[in-house]
């Protein structure tokens, strides 16, 4: 198409399909449509297809990429009933600062319920896992 045809394409500035003058090519008359001015507006700005057309072309390039599985995400409710589960047949603990507990250990706390114990941490620190967060509590506490 040669500069000065109008033709009917996506406006940047008004965001609809407009009528457009094209104002230059890439390469000379024989190149791609570089440049169009807008009827409505009087805008030049680069020559682009529909938004359609490039979500089009932007789909084909990502299609192209090996696809990455997500990493699946248990809800902390379910490994918890999980693990739960799987020590129904040992006694749960009642949580005092001054126990000493045990990677595995289901101990009842007053207030977060029933737990397991997932790690120790430096000290007199371990990791638990409750119903519904993971909490950091002490234990080994010394009595004064």
């Amino acid at each position: 198409m040669p500069v000065g045809q109008e033709i009917i394409t996506y406006c940047s500035s008004c965001k609809l399909d407009l009528r457009h003058v094209i104002v230059a090519h890439k390469n000379g008359n024989s190149g791609a449509i570089a440049k169009v001015r807008c009827n409505t507006c009087n805008k030049i700005h680069a020559f682009r297809g529909k938004p359609e057309e490039k979500k089009v072309v932007n789909a084909r390039r990502l299609g192209a990429a090996p696809t990455r599985e997500k990493p699946r995400i248990i809800p902390i409710e379910v490994e918890w009933r999980e693990q739960l589960k799987s020590r129904e047949k040992s006694p749960s603990i009642k949580y005092l600062p001054q126990n000493d507990f045990k990677i595995g250990d289901v101990i009842e706390h007053p207030q977060f319920g029933c737990g397991i114990v997932r790690s120790l941490r430096d000290g007199n620190k371990f990791e638990v896992l409750f119903q519904r967060d993971i909490k950091v509590l002490i234990h080994r506490l010394k009595q004064s």
